[in-house]
């Protein structure tokens, strides 16, 4: 297993540059601490009521961050492709992947998810607008020479990208998937890196993961082929390491939990019970945030992958003010220095 993180913003500051800097400082020492990879949430846009602080262009944020780092990869996570001209997607992309000499994957998904909803009349159905989006993505990725796309939303005559992508045959591309077979047959068909919402419970989870095994792969293009593999299946998880459950419960006594819970947590309502049921502690004591000592960190993620099924990289979900900084930094340097050696052979 590999490790990364997913950089989900809610940091609640009144100023953008303050959660701007104090996410680039979480990405640096994520770098420093050898995480793989960071995907940074796109926020604030499509969403009905945006904080202050959200951002909507991860792209920018992952630009600055990758001057000040050396080896982590960085994916927008997503681009809400129906809002987006898909030349403009393929060519910010394409730029990012130079900048970053290669540290860059790019990230798609519909965007209306956490409260997101359009804004006057969509030309279609988001699902089939984003189909034909990567469809065309992909095209102006691989032919250097103009083309034409005659879509059912998208028409160009000699459509072309400069510059090509700087990763031959292109990049990793990893798309949201949350709730519906087809995303995951879409990530297995077109190779793309499926990842997997940090709010949901194994057992579905697991079901994904089988629905996207099951799906033929087209490949990356160029002659190459790649099968559906768990390898490729990201996953999030909160993980707030402490000395002890109840000091853990006592950090993250702040932390906000209404602002995910728009039916994102169902999925932990005991039987019998309502959301009204899902507070912090009960989340921390069912394991759904995997919070305590080291040991009990290391347990639950294990059990977790096994429930599961395995995946190839778990993702630590952060941008958040959850708890204190002295936590978050704190469970992060355990985590890499004493939990991921137990959880790397998986």
């Amino acid at each position: 297993m590999q490790f990364g993180v997913f950089s989900n913003g809610q940091r609640r500051n009144q100023i953008a540059a303050d959660s701007y800097d104090e996410d680039l400082e979480e990405l640096i020492l994520a770098d420093d601490l050898g995480f793989r990879e960071a995907w940074i949430s796109e926020h604030g846009v499509f969403v009905s009521r945006p904080e202050p602080d959200h951002l909507p262009s991860a792209d920018i944020l992952i630009a600055k961050a990758a001057a000040l780092t050396k080896q982590i990869k960085f994916g927008p996570g997503i681009r809400p492709l129906p809002f987006f001209h898909p030349l403009q997607v393929a060519t910010d992309a394409a730029v990012c992947d130079h900048i970053t000499r290669g540290r860059y994957m790019a990230g798609f998904g519909l965007g209306l998810g956490g409260g997101g909803e359009p804004r006057g009349k969509m030309p279609g159905a988001p699902r089939e607008m984003a189909a034909e989006s990567i469809d065309f993505i992909l095209r102006a990725w691989s032919e250097p020479e103009p083309f034409d796309f005659e879509g059912r939303f998208w028409q160009v005559k000699n459509a072309r990208i400069v510059p090509m992508p700087y990763t031959k045959p292109r990049m990793e591309v990893g798309i949201a998937c949350s709730r519906t077979d087809s995303t995951m047959e879409l990530a297995a068909r077109k190779g793309f890196l499926p990842l997997l919402t940090w709010t949901t419970p194994a057992p579905p989870l697991a079901a994904m993961i089988e629905t996207y095994l099951g799906a033929k792969g087209e490949g990356l293009g160029a002659g190459e082929e790649r099968a559906p593999s768990r390898q490729s299946v990201r996953v999030g998880r909160f993980v707030y390491i402490a000395d002890s459950v109840a000091q853990a419960k006592r950090e993250l006594a702040n932390a906000d939990i209404d602002a995910i819970n728009r039916g994102r947590l169902d999925g932990y309502i005991p039987a019998g019970g309502t959301r009204g049921d899902i507070d912090l502690d009960y989340l921390i004591d069912s394991g759904a945030f995997v919070c305590g000592d080291v040991d009990r960190v290391a347990e639950i993620l294990a059990e977790f992958h096994h429930d599961v099924g395995g995946f190839g990289a778990l993702l630590l979900v952060c941008g958040k003010d959850w708890g204190v900084k002295e936590g978050r930094d704190r469970t992060w340097r355990q985590f890499m220095a004493e939990v991921a050696p137990k959880l790397a052979a998986l």
